[in-house]
């Protein structure tokens, strides 16, 4: 299933310095008793020009605070919303930090009265950082304890530099509570509630929950929030995972005195230091990697450019618990959505991923987002997971992705549902090499070192070719490899599935960025005419095998599926000569019912097209030829009026008009073989009226050219060249494909066609000529059907005498001795004599048309008296020359008396045979 297209939740404001301006999303929270509450808001930060806040979930802006314009932010903001009980004012609180022109905290404070008309009271202040000239890097909200002095809120700002500084201040920004150097380079650092760290951050370690509260006699709203620092020494000069650490610290909610790091100290309590494990062969640039921490499940999500990373921190020590990384793709963002999903915007796709089974569950191309600019990157910047929406900015849009149907709760359960299943990871998995390239002798099932020697040439020498788009050496690679010339007509070759898979490949070739509509558009990168053959002989030239050569070939991404009729339309394209089509079409593996609607169109676009060629109307070929003379009351045949002559006169537009009804026909047979209600469907969701009239024409003159028609005295109408090269339809077929080409159509569509593209009669005749004919067709039936009641001994005695031939001629393959009786030499046929006269029954004569040529009783010459035999008794098969013992199974040699005793009892009592010896 694809991944739905994201809406626009509104348009952000440019930063004021387009080339390095930036855009900051952080979250809003609202305070409830100590504890903070996420709200469905987000608050932009945006250089230059100021701060908004935005509901989610009715999309509208909420209220903005301007900057000065050369004002540029170092971290992402926060907000928090309260309300007063006393007076029950709505507070609002937004902090962030201004790296330029100068560093300090900025926060704005609006305050909103219940039922008042005024307009909301927005103030401002600022802290300078005079003395660190390290970057800030994060501002959280960390709860304090109510009713101290110094503040009325029940909250302070904690500040952590880059360098490791950590300092508090007042919610007011007037105070500087403490400050400490932690000494720890710092990369990430994030703020979670004692509740949420002690159930999952302190599930496996009480201790270090009972050393964060210290104070036993601590009230539980008061309970001290948790910091993390991700730190890494000497991230600047290298680019391994090895050295990261992260650190955890209690912020207790007293605050004693404002002053030095020595009263700091008592405030930020050290609780423990772990070092995160590194994968081998994981190796990033240091400086492009971003740090997240989702409190529910302690997981420490570490996204870059080839991957995603999750780790537990609850484990002791912590764990890789889950990872996706992939080599040839480029990440812009990667964000995670659930223990074991992700979401990403790649080089070509925006895809939710599973790192549990390394699979893509959705995904939809990046060309098809509705931006201005193709080289637009995308940032996730935040998920709501009861919303169940991904918010993502795309140049100066805020998106949200829709994931609701995909991670949803399951009614009112508190556990939430497996947003990972197997079943939905089968044959979508990305990351895992192809099986080629890992060890053939597994994958392959190849047993010796000289067979993997070979298949490694083999792909070096078909890589080559297909690259130099050199089709005769990719057949001779092929040819010596499996050796299908030497044993073309003999059993077929067993080879194994990936071989196949790897081969495909090569020919085929399909890209996302090119995908139209949004499925995958396949292309023919090399036509091997003899591999193609040996493929398309041993039924491995479908549709369903080249979906999974192309899709391993891509592994690194997931495609699109493909469109019905992609086969067929890329065949076409590579080859115009549409012999490559007709090759597969003649192929024992049936092609699906809609890459078959598509090649009907495709022949019939083809047949238009010569036939304007030759000075003719567009559809004279397929439509006039069954109203010029094809008419069943009409018995004279004019040979003037014709269109064969006039097609004839150009000798390289026959050969393509004959190739367009080969194709035609083969594409019909083939269709035929499908429901009556499927072949409807497929045609009037791929043909236009206009073509499905012409198929309606099309088979109105291989009804009458195939004398369905004519009456049995009468001669069936001559066909054009080109149509008589083409394989004949049977009458079954021709009836069943015109009622599904009428059904096809519609009443809707009948009436519309008042005349069909210039054809020589309105719709009114050409409905009253199918009328006759059907009539024709039915009296041929009748006609039929009498004739087989005179001939109907004739037809059961033929029946007979093809299988006894058949039955003889198995068995002269068992022996090739002859037997000679009466000086003369008999080869497996029998000599009916009568009267000194002698008719021999020659196995390769037709059964029904030679019967009267078989047996002859008058003397030779006369016409009258032929018969069938009286008692309508076929010749058995000719006596075997030896015989197996029943008691030793020993095969012995019969005698001939034995032979002529078998004969005799071969032949019936009434019988005009007679045997002599």
């Amino acid at each position: 299933m694809d991944l739905p297209p994201p809406s626009v939740l509104t348009q952000l404001p440019r930063p004021l310095q387009a080339s390095t301006g930036k855009t900051q999303i952080g979250e809003v929270f609202s305070l409830v008793e100590s504890k903070k509450r996420k709200r469905y808001e987000v608050v932009v930060a945006v250089d230059g020009e100021g701060l908004n806040i935005y509901n989610v979930q009715y999309p509208k802006l909420v209220t903005s605070y301007a900057v000065p314009p050369q004002s540029e932010f170092s971290c992402h903001p926060c907000s928090i919303r309260l309300r007063d009980k006393d007076s029950s004012a709505v507070k609002r609180y937004t902090y962030c930090a201004v790296g330029r022109p100068q560093r300090q905290i900025k926060g704005f404070f609006e305050e909103t009265v219940p039922g008042a008309t005024s307009a909301p009271v927005i103030t401002s202040a600022s802290y300078t950082l005079k003395d660190s000239r390290s970057p800030v890097i994060f501002v959280g909200i960390c709860p304090r304890l109510s009713g101290e002095s110094g503040s009325k809120d029940p909250f302070d700002v904690l500040v952590v530099h880059k360098n490791g500084k950590i300092r508090r201040l007042a919610s007011d920004l007037k105070t500087e509570r403490w400050s400490i150097d932690s000494d720890h380079e710092t990369s990430a650092a994030f703020l979670v509630d004692f509740d949420d760290a002690r159930r999952t951050l302190f599930r496996r370690r009480p201790d270090l929950a009972t050393l964060a509260v210290g104070d036993v006699s601590i009230s539980a709203n008061d309970l001290p929030p948790v910091l993390l620092l991700v730190s890494q020494p000497g991230s600047s000069q290298g680019s391994t995972l090895q050295p990261v650490k992260v650190h955890m610290f209690s912020v207790t909610t007293h605050v004693e005195t404002a002053g030095t790091a020595t009263a700091g100290s008592h405030e930020l309590h050290h609780l423990n230091t772990v070092q995160l494990p590194s994968l081998e062969g994981t190796n990033f640039d240091w400086r492009e990697a971003q740090w997240a921490f989702h409190p529910g499940s302690a997981g420490l999500g570490l996204s870059f450019r080839q991957g995603y990373m999750n780790y537990d921190l609850s484990q002791y020590p912590p764990s890789c618990s889950s990872s996706l990384i992939l080599k040839d793709e480029d990440f812009s963002s990667i964000m995670r959505i659930s223990p074991h999903s992700i979401i990403g915007a790649g080089k070509s796709l925006v895809a939710l991923y599973d790192t549990h089974y390394s699979s893509i569950q959705r995904s939809i191309p990046l060309h098809e987002l509705s931006t201005n600019s193709s080289k637009a990157t995308m940032k996730f910047v935040g998920y709501f997971a009861k919303l169940g929406i991904a918010l993502a900015i795309r140049e100066n849009t805020l998106q949200a992705f829709d994931l609701s149907s995909i991670h949803s709760m399951r009614g009112t359960s508190v556990k939430r549902q497996r947003d990972g299943l197997l079943i939905n990871a089968i044959g979508r998995g990305v990351g895992s090499p192809p099986l080629d390239i890992n060890d053939p002798a597994v994958s392959l099932g190849l047993k010796t070192p000289e067979e993997v020697n070979q298949w490694t040439t083999f792909k070096k020498n078909l890589e080559a070719a297909s690259k130099a788009q050199d089709a005769t050496s990719f057949d001779n690679a092929v040819e010596s490899h499996f050796g299908f010339s030497a044993r073309w007509h003999s059993s077929p070759i067993s080879v194994h599935p990936e071989k196949i898979s790897y081969i495909l490949s090569q020919i085929f070739t399909v890209q996302a960025q090119e995908s139209r509509n949004g499925f995958s558009d396949l292309k023919v990168a090399i036509w091997p005419k003899k591999t193609c053959q040996w493929l398309v002989k041993t039924g491995h030239f479908s549709i369903d095998h080249i979906d999974i050569a192309v899709r391993r070939d891509n592994r690194a991404q997931i495609l699109p599926p493909f469109e019905p009729g992609t086969l067929v339309r890329s065949l076409a394209e590579f080859d115009t000569s549409l012999k490559a089509l007709t090759l597969v079409l003649n192929g024992p593996v049936p092609l699906e019912r809609g890459e078959l609607a598509q090649a009907l169109k495709i022949f019939l676009d083809t047949a238009r097209t010569h036939s304007i060629a030759l000075d003719q109307p567009a559809t004279m070929t397929i439509t006039e030829v069954a109203d010029l003379d094809i008419k069943v009351d009409d018995k004279s045949h004019d040979t003037d009026e014709n269109p064969q002559a006039v097609i004839s006169s150009s000798s390289s537009t026959e050969t393509s008009l004959e190739d367009a009804f080969v194709g035609l026909n083969l594409a019909l047979s083939k269709l035929h073989s499908y429901p009556t209600n499927q072949v409807v469907s497929c045609l009037r969701s791929t043909l236009s009226n206009t073509d499905t009239l012409a198929i309606v024409h099309h088979l109105r003159v291989a009804l009458a050219t195939g004398g369905y028609t004519a009456r049995f005295t009468e001669e069936a109408p001559i066909p054009l060249e080109a149509i008589k090269a083409a394989p004949p339809l049977s009458l079954e077929a021709i009836v069943d494909l015109m009622n599904a080409s009428v059904d096809a159509i519609g009443p809707s569509g009948w009436i519309s066609a008042v005349e069909f593209a210039g054809a020589a009669v309105n719709e009114a005749e050409m409905i009253s000529h199918m009328q006759s004919e059907i009539s024709a067709a039915l009296a041929g039936i009748e006609e039929a059907a009498y004739m087989k009641g005179i001939v109907g001994e004739f037809i059961r005695y033929g029946s007979r005498l093809t299988k006894s031939k058949s039955s003889s001629a198995a068995a002269n393959k068992t022996t090739t001795s002859t037997v000679t009786m009466s000086g003369k030499e008999v080869n497996g046929e029998y000599t009916a004599i009568k009267d000194g006269s002698r008719a021999r029954i020659n196995r390769e004569y037709d059964s029904y048309g030679k019967l009267w040529e078989t047996y002859t009783f008058p003397q030779a010459g006369e016409e009258d008296g032929k018969m069938l035999p009286l008692s309508l008794n076929t010749p058995e098969s000719e006596v075997s020359q030896t015989k197996i013992l029943k008691s030793t199974g020993e095969v012995t040699q019969r005698t001939k008396r034995e032979i002529a005793y078998l004969r005799r009892q071969a032949v019936p009592d009434y019988s005009v045979v007679r045997i002599h010896l």
